[in-house]
């Protein structure tokens, strides 16, 4: 028996083929070895998205991968040109270092500049990028193949012409890459196949070229053909059984084995011999790991311009030269800073400067600190709110003194060591809030001073996950919707569950895939295709930035309909190839804070300088002490308002407190009760022991005596057990592991040093032990007190400029009505008066206004009118500031630009009242607005003729009059629902005010406060009766649907014929009237059986105790250190299977670069807890004041 050839697949599409390869890349690796195999290609469609994983997974099993793609090509000259839809297929494939590069250097061009419907390369470019790649001839898609298949009429009617053509191709591909390039040959079975082989291999002969054998892997085995059919149609938005769909017409694309190629190929053996020829051609060595600390680009010419010596010039890129910058805008900025600190204590921040400036020095990291200093610095000087600090980076005195940072990390404990810890080698990681509606603008400076090519976002890639790729399949497969809504309902609400565990969980599942055929072929398909790659995205805030072209680290994707770039490989490989993360976020508060202080710069002539400000202002604090902080950053919520009267923060420490103490460990430790017992003086502040008081009151004084934040346990390890800061941030991330083994031995340690300083040893281990407990509850200070410092800033803002604050704040919400109803009810709590827009008052947003008689009022901003548009507003506010307010209709007829103010617009702000102050009552505008829209086009008319005259545009020319037949206003109450229509709510008034007085005396619940109520409990409506629909039930039954209208919304309730009955004959429906309700709940509805129905009087007589929704327990937080070794995670989830329960639970993959959140929804009991402290891998940590899920992974544990 001959023995078998050894056969490479070099046309192979995994997952990376987004929405065509359904190529596992880790089942393919297990494959390719099971099968014999010793190497294999990867031939994406245009891209390289899965190059990395692809390679570090093939290494894993001992296989040699070979890096490649299927790209497109076509002959145009211009990349770009988009004159024809053109596209040959041609395989490329990276024989070494340069032929990756020239690949990269391919792929991005594609995306960048040839992207038409696919990302399309041409022959000058292929031509000019050639060396170190290997070329296949490709499928029947590829030029050579097109040519000679003129068996397929569509080819001939698109130019194809034939043998000598193709020969002709062959040759000039010859020409580019030599004995490298390679004619393929493919036996699927397939007619047109049969029909090109002998031709290619006649081409072969004749021209020398050699043929090699290829089999168009699409899917790892031969029954996943039918998945991968339905795969397809997803891509393709068309139906299985669509008769005219494109379709394959064999299921031959499936990974063969050596034999089967042997046999397929057995009359050319040479085709088969040439993979291996190929293979042995490819050599590829990918360096991953170990990322060089960048250079800032820009230091020779920042050094220049403040003519300071330059180490070395003549060096584009020097860590010297970084160095010489860095030192020098450190100290220039610590003497700016050093303005506002008492002089006694000027010397103490220079020896930290020096100590930390040594530390980035020798760590290699001043370009990292100068890239971010430098784009911080044009933000600032842009005007573009910049956040004053997030996570570790904030306790850095550098970060201070290049204002990067705005929070003083002095005067609050806030250790560098946090940051960067000289004793635990990483990069640093650095993140920037900027104001929301502003932060592309820096992202534009970025790509504009580094060039497009060298900024660019980081891809992701959303994936067909369990209850996601039911639905996908089902619409494929033509199942009705409501079916396939209840199938994919029947995948547990689990976190990472997947659809093999669902079956064994759920047997409703099996029972209904037995008894109907088309459920079973949906779980079949979906089985078949869970977890592939579904479409492309981009990271939410990361950015990488480099000093030369990314395509030489990693390819370039251009998101469609995007001018952004993004990288072609994932978060998890940036750093491994040598690239660093930036993270731009865009914070909401920053862009209020910025609003707020664009309206007092309006009314006052000045802006709030939060810089100077006391952040120990007692108003302050009066206010944040009485729990109204609605609209205050990180502490508006119900939990923070009650935690704010509890604990009543006096100084910025505490609110740096309030912001880590909210959090699950610490308020069901007990720890958040003792600190505000501690801290009003019902116990007993202690600092352990006697003998300890004097080292540890410095470090705990300002928090009572509890260990709150990670910087305490460092210090207290560094006081008592004489550590180095840096070893006490090793000895803090070990507590948080829970290690036993390495804690045995660093409680030694401690105690050793404790022992040394005169302290007794029993002491320090108890200490040591009580260390331990309060780590796992303790929080990055330097994040919370950055927080703190924007808390304390809108709390500043609501304090003395409220209606500046309130007017921002209902200006960024506008489009949320929710938001809004609860702001203006905010608004009139602060006694002040919400105005509805006026045309001569208002602004595009909300504005803060002082009325004639001193009111101070807040402006309805005419941008949030519906119907109206900003285009619209802003043509009247331009015209309005040029040439003063509107006199009447007729002067704000003649003077609008009727274009863009059209009948709608008009409308929209007559029944908003924008026109109450010119004349007519909106009854008569709304009634005569064909007039009033005639006159419009009168006007535009004019204006029209007056252009060009001898006399100009003049006011007399142009000027048009109006007159409406004066008619009375509507009544109140439709002038209230002509508000609310155009509004979203009431804002001139309310149906209900005349009434507030009697409703504060009654105990009573707000729509918008259902979602709070427990189930089974009873509770008091009021409100006022909309509508009555009367129905009839099936069983012949009268009934009626109630809408009820209260101060904050309106609910539903249902009224049988004897509730009904009673409504009509025994209430005024024009009053409000109460409802007693009984409230039951389940997953989906809430129902209310109405017990009594009662007028305002017998209302106030109801004693009611409404029963609260037990609050949901928080999620447990799990992080994992990324990892290659399954059995960890498969450890994991047999903890997580066997402990399920009523949290919710979250799982963090932490890898240097970024942190993973996994989809879906597990639910654990708390048991979770204890054993995930005794699991090496894992470990717990708490998520509070995040308002991005991003951040606070990295606070934690970096």
């Amino acid at each position: 028996m001959s023995q078998i050839p050894q056969f490479t697949h070099l046309h192979l599409h995994t997952e990376y083929s987004l929405l065509d390869g359904a190529n596992k890349i880790k089942p393919l690796a297990k494959k390719v070895k099971e099968l014999g195999m010793t190497s294999v290609a990867m031939t994406d469609h245009g891209n390289m998205f899965g190059a990395i994983d692809f390679y570090n997974a093939m290494r894993a099993e001992g296989i040699k991968p070979i890096i490649g793609m299927e790209a497109y090509i076509h002959n145009s000259d211009e990349m770009g040109d988009k004159t024809h839809r053109q596209r040959f297929h041609l395989c490329l494939y990276a024989k070494n270092d340069t032929g990756y590069k020239n690949l990269m250097y391919l792929s991005s061009q594609a995306y960048m500049h040839g992207f038409y419907y696919y990302p399309r390369i041409t022959k000058k470019l292929l031509r000019e990028n050639s060396e170190g790649l290997v070329c296949s001839a490709a499928c029947l898609q590829g030029e050579i193949n097109w040519h000679l298949n003129l068996q397929n009429e569509r080819n001939v009617k698109n130019g194809a012409k034939g043998y000598e053509r193709a020969k002709e191709i062959a040759k000039e591909y010859h020409d580019i890459f030599g004995d490298d390039f390679y004619l393929e040959i493919m036996r699927h079975g397939i007619g047109d196949q049969h029909f090109v082989d002998d031709q290619i291999l006649k081409i072969a002969h004749e021209t020398g070229i050699k043929v090699v054998a290829t089999n168009d892997t699409h899917y790892l085995n031969q029954p996943d053909a039918d998945a991968h059919e339905a795969f397809m149609c997803i891509a393709m938005n068309k139906l299985y059984d669509d008769p005219n769909r494109l379709r394959h017409s064999v299921h031959e694309f499936y990974l063969k084995s050596p034999e089967q190629i042997a046999k397929l190929y057995a009359d050319i053996p040479e085709a088969i011999a040439a993979t291996q020829e190929i293979s042995d051609k490819c050599n590829l060595e990918i360096k991953l790991g170990n990322p060089t600390p960048p250079n800032f680009k820009f230091t020779r010419n920042k050094l220049e311009e403040q003519n300071i010596a330059i180490p070395l010039p003549q060096e584009e890129y020097s860590l010297e030269n970084d160095k010489a910058l860095f030192i020098h805008e450190c100290w220039k900025g610590l003497e700016k800073r050093l303005e506002i600190v008492d002089e006694s204590k000027h010397q103490e921040y220079r020896d930290r400067l020096q100590v930390e400036i040594d530390i980035i020095n020798n760590m290699k990291f001043p370009g990292y600190m100068l890239i971010v200093w430098d784009f911080v610095i044009v933000a600032k000087q842009m005007g573009i709110p910049v956040g004053p600090g997030r996570g570790s980076a904030a306790g850095s005195l550098v970060a201070y003194c290049l204002f990067i940072t705005d929070i003083d990390p002095m005067p609050y404990g806030l250790l560098f060591e946090r940051f960067l810890n000289p004793e635990r080698i990483s990069m640093p990681d650095i993140d920037m809030d900027f104001c929301q509606s502003r932060r592309g603008e820096i992202i534009d400076y970025v790509i504009e001073q580094y060039g497009r090519a060298n900024v660019a976002q980081i891809i992701t890639f959303g994936k067909l996950l369990a209850k996601g790729v039911i639905r996908d399949v089902a619409r494929v497969l033509d199942m009705p919707y409501s079916k396939a809504d209840a199938m994919a309902k029947l995948i547990p609400d689990e976190l990472g569950i997947n659809l093999t565990d669902s079956y064994e969980k759920e047997p409703k599942i099996k029972e209904l895939c037995d008894v109907d055929p088309q459920a079973k072929r949906v779980w079949t398909y979906a089985l078949a295709l869970e977890g592939l790659n579904r479409n492309a995205g981009t990271h939410a805030a990361g950015v990488v930035i480099s000093n030369e072209p990314l395509w030489k680290k990693t390819p370039l994707f251009k998101p469609s309909g995007l001018d952004t770039l993004a990288t072609q490989y994932n978060g998890k490989y940036v750093e491994d190839v040598d690239l660093i993360k930036f993270d731009f976020l865009g914070l909401k508060t920053l862009t209020v804070i910025e609003e707020a202080n664009k309206l007092i710069e309006k009314r006052h002539g000045k802006r709030v300088d939060f810089l100077t400000a006391d952040v120990n202002d007692k108003g302050v604090y009066d206010l944040i002490q009485t729990g109204n902080t609605i609209g205050l950053f990180q502490i508006e919520s119900d939990g923070m308002q009650d935690l704010c009267k509890r604990l009543k923060p006096s100084n910025f420490e505490d609110i740096i407190a309030v912001l880590a103490l909210y959090r699950p460990g610490p308020m069901e430790s007990g720890m958040l009760d003792d600190f505000i017992d501690r801290k009003h003086g019902r116990a007993e502040i202690s600092y352990f022991y006697d003998e300890f008081d004097a080292p540890l009151r410095p470090i705990l004084e300002t928090t009572y005596g509890v260990i709150v934040y990670q910087e305490q346990v460092m210090q207290i390890v560094q006081t008592i057990g004489g550590f180095s800061l840096g070893g006490a941030d090793l000895v803090r991330r070990a507590m948080g592991k829970k290690i036993k083994e390495e804690m045995d031995k660093l409680k030694v340690e401690f105690a050793d040093g404790g022992v040394k300083k005169g302290y007794q040893r029993a002491h320090c281990e108890e200490l040591f032990d009580l260390i331990v407990k309060f780590a796992g509850y303790g929080f990055n200070k330097s994040h919370s007190a950055a927080y703190a410092l924007v808390t304390f800033y809108t709390s500043y803002l609501k304090c003395y400029y409220p209606a500046e604050f309130m007017a921002a704040l209902l200006t960024l919400e506008k489009d949320n009505t929710d938001k809004v109803v609860k702001y203006v009810d905010e608004v009139k709590r602060l006694g002040l008066d919400l105005f509805p827009p006026d045309i001569n008052k208002s602004d595009l947003v909300f504005s803060a206004k002082k009325l004639e008689n001193d009111e101070e009022v807040v402006m309805f901003g005419m941008g949030a009118i519906k119907g109206a548009g900003d285009v619209a507003i802003n043509s009247i506010l331009k015209e309005r500031k040029e040439n003063g307010n509107y006199a009447n209709l007729s002067d704000f007829i003649s003077r609008i630009d009727g274009s863009k103010v059209n009948k709608r617009v008009i409308e929209s702000l007559t029944k908003a009242g924008a026109f109450d102050g010119l004349g007519y009552s909106r009854k008569a505008m709304l009634e005569q607005i064909e007039q009033i829209v005639e006159t419009v086009q009168k006007a535009m008319q004019a204006k029209k003729m007056a252009t060009g005259s001898l006399f100009g545009d003049s006011e007399e020319l142009t000027r048009v009059e109006v007159q409406l037949e004066e008619l009375e206003e509507y009544d109140q109450k439709e002038i209230l629902e002509f508000e609310k229509a155009s509004l979203g709510f009431y804002v001139s008034g309310h149906p209900l005010d005349k009434y507030r007085e009697q409703l504060d005396k009654i105990n009573y619940t707000l729509s918008s406060e259902i979602d709070e109520i427990a189930d089974g409990s009873q509770a008091l409506f009021i409100g006022k009766i909309e509508n009555v629909i009367e129905k009839i039930s099936k069983k012949g039954n009268k009934f009626g649907i109630a809408t009820i209208m209260d101060l904050h919304g309106s609910i539903e309730l249902m009224l049988f014929e004897d509730r009904l009955k009673t409504l009509r004959e025994d209430f005024d429906l024009e009053e409000p009237i109460a409802f007693k309700v009984r409230v039951t709940k389940d997953d989906n509805f809430t129902r209310m059986n109405i017990l009594k129905i009662e007028n305002l009087s017998d209302a106030k007589k109801e004693k009611i105790k409404v029963k609260q929704k037990a609050k949901e327990e928080p999620p447990i937080s799990i992080a994992v250190e990324f990892s290659e070794d399954e059995q960890l995670m498969y450890k994991l989830f047999e903890i997580i299977a066997h402990n399920q329960g009523k949290r919710k639970l979250k799982l963090l993959i932490k890898s240097k670069l970024a942190d993973i959140e996994l989809e879906s929804g597990f639910r654990v009991n708390n048991q979770v807890e204890k054993l995930i402290e005794q699991f090496n891998g894992a470990y717990i940590i708490d998520e509070a004041n995040s308002n991005n899920k991003w951040w606070w992974f990295w606070c934690n544990w970096n």
